[in-house]
């Protein structure tokens, strides 16, 4: 447990405004998908957080505030190895591996994991990108996959 907290810490610590620039953490990123919890339905997925450009090819982070539907809150904290390919290198595969946090209101539980995933990215002529990941998170005692579409947008800076 201590070891996925500072494992948090340490990938959060990423967004802080001194990396602003970095290429790990630099563009934004809304997620809307499905969450497919063991044992009760399905659940919509909306989130908001940063990774790195579509084309990057190297370290990548990501990282993600949400809700899914009734369950409530959630947020993930990735890191992986994007690597761009095609034309202009505009489509990137990225696989990552991370810790992830879930308060289920209808239970009053907070629980805490760990989660791994893929995502594929392709940036189009008009500088974002659409983005379809597939996240599987493991609590303790329940798995919780996850598939959204997303799209990653530069900043406004």
């Amino acid at each position: 447990m201590r070891s996925a907290l500072a494992l948090l810490t340490a990938l959060v610590s990423l967004i802080s405004p001194a990396r602003a620039q970095s290429p790990l953490l630099d563009w934004g990123l809304l997620n809307l998908g499905l969450a497919f919890p063991t044992g009760m339905s399905s659940h919509i997925v909306l989130a908001i957080g940063g990774t790195c450009a579509a084309t990057h090819t190297g370290v990548c982070a990501d990282v993600e505030i949400g809700f899914e539907g009734r369950s409530g809150f959630i947020n993930l904290a990735n890191i992986g190895y994007s690597v761009a390919f095609g034309p202009e290198r505009s489509t990137s595969l990225f696989p990552r591996v991370g810790i992830t946090a879930v308060e289920i209101s209808k239970y009053g539980n907070f629980f805490v994991g760990y989660d791994a995933g893929v995502g594929l990215r392709h940036e189009f002529k008009s500088s974002w990108a659409g983005s379809v990941d597939y996240t599987w998170r493991h609590y303790p005692g329940f798995v919780w996959p996850m598939v959204t579409l997303g799209i990653v947008v530069p900043p406004p800076f």
